[in-house]
């Protein structure tokens, strides 16, 4: 009964941004398991003692790219709404 109920309620575009919150949700969620993730491997002294040693790391083209490819995809999302 409540699934009628919703169905007269939500339009067909309603439900279509629901759909659309909820896999912009399941990307947020999947980022804060990967930050959290982060946040644990940052706090491991020995970890950070050989990174902080080793000479490489990322260019500044790289950045630049993945900040790129953030935009885009910030983008993309707004003009989703």
């Amino acid at each position: 009964m409540v699934t009628w109920l919703a169905k007269t309620i939500l339009t067909e575009e309603k439900r279509g941004h629901i759909r659309i919150i909820a896999l912009e949700l399941a990307v947020i969620r999947r980022r804060l398991n990967e930050l959290a993730e982060t946040m644990v491997k940052l706090s491991n002294k020995d970890l950070m003692e050989a990174l902080n040693a080793s000479t490489s790391g990322p260019t500044e083209k790289q950045v630049d790219s993945y900040k790129l490819a953030l935009e885009k995809h910030l983008d993309a999302a707004e003009s989703d709404f």
